[in-house]
């Protein structure tokens, strides 16, 4: 019994210990440029979602934040504050590496950047880079990240692809990343930037959008208003696809493209642009209306800009698609 006794409380003491908390510690840092009360309230939500510092207060009077927790995040802390606490950005990398193999990095955003941009951009960098931790300092449009070596360089490469001076008429070529890392969600490691020459109304950028997700299956885009670009992520033929399809929707208006088929390296899967004679909103609707409930075609989608349907299936459904439209006096070709 006694020994039953003391191996149990051994076993306590080894749990306890291996619950210990890790040491708190405290810093603080005192700003040198004027600061906003929105400007310490950012501050301090960069220091509690980045750093992990679980305790952080701010003294608008002194111009000081003060911020507990464990060293590894007091550290990064007392790193981070300093680089955001500029009037202006620079071009210089501002990167820290913490013990834990995260990499904080703090990016400088050139102006003008407004609000509608800056958070488009922090959904670009969350939804397709897979950034979680980001926060941006809205007084010098700086955006700190925290993550993986590859989420931050992926991260990194955005912006700064997004960030260049505007071209009245920018270059289509394709930019191309090789993102690093797992392959999350099977999404793939190839990403792309594109700028859109045609479609750079709100609208037809939507569309475009809308028929890159339900027929590309590539989930992991999203638009850039201020550069009218497209940027996204997918595996390799999924990719391929998703650029055929913008290449060929995104054609200034005097120059239409004609039947277009896309053809996937396995599988029975094709992909079809059909153009549309005399496309209104109504008859595009009930174009992809008659498609879905009459050829079976899951992956359809319309644009009004320019009138096309986009198809997705098996060549016999293809096939049946452009016979069945031809029935039904809608084909431009």
């Amino acid at each position: 019994m006694t020994m039953r006794i003391v191996a149990a409380v051994m076993a306590c003491s080894v749990i306890a210990h291996a619950q210990v908390s890790p040491k708190t510690v405290t810093g603080s840092y005192h700003f040198t440029t004027p600061q906003t009360a929105q400007g310490f309230e950012e501050a301090a939500t960069i220091v509690r979602t980045l750093t992990a510092a679980p305790q952080v207060s701010t003294d608008t009077a002194t111009a000081t934040l003060t911020f507990s927790g464990p060293a590894e995040s007091v550290d990064f802390a007392a790193w981070l504050l300093p680089q955001i606490d500029r009037a202006t950005g620079d071009d210089a990398i501002h990167e820290y590496r913490l013990p834990s193999g995260d990499v904080g990095r703090v990016l400088f955003i050139p102006v003008p950047a407004t609000p509608q941009a800056t958070q488009e951009l922090l959904t670009i960098l969350r939804t397709v880079a897979d950034v979680q931790k980001i926060f941006s300092f809205t007084s010098n449009h700086a955006l700190v990240l925290r993550g993986p070596d590859w989420q931050v360089a992926f991260g990194a490469w955005i912006a700064d692809q997004l960030s260049q001076p505007a071209q009245k008429k920018p270059d289509p070529t394709p930019r191309e990343f090789t993102v690093g890392g797992p392959d999350f969600r099977g999404m793939g490691h190839g990403a792309r930037i594109n700028f859109l020459a045609g479609m750079t109304s709100p609208q037809p950028t939507q569309e475009l959008l809308t028929v890159l997700r339900t027929v590309g299956d590539v989930q992991k885009v999203f638009n850039y208003t201020a550069a009218h670009a497209l940027i996204f992520r997918a595996g390799d033929s999924d990719l391929k696809r998703a650029e055929w399809i913008i290449q060929r929707l995104d054609s200034p208006a005097e120059q239409p493209s004609g039947a277009a088929t896309f053809t996937a390296p396995e599988g029975d899967d094709v992909t079809r642009i059909f153009h549309l004679r005399n496309g209104t909103p109504q008859s595009l609707q009930a174009t992809v209306t008659g498609l879905r409930s009459e050829i079976r075609i899951n992956k359809v989608f319309c644009t009004t800009i320019p009138a096309t349907i986009v198809a997705r299936g098996t060549a016999d459904q293809i096939a049946a698609a452009m016979k069945w439209m031809t029935s039904h006096n809608a084909l431009f070709e």
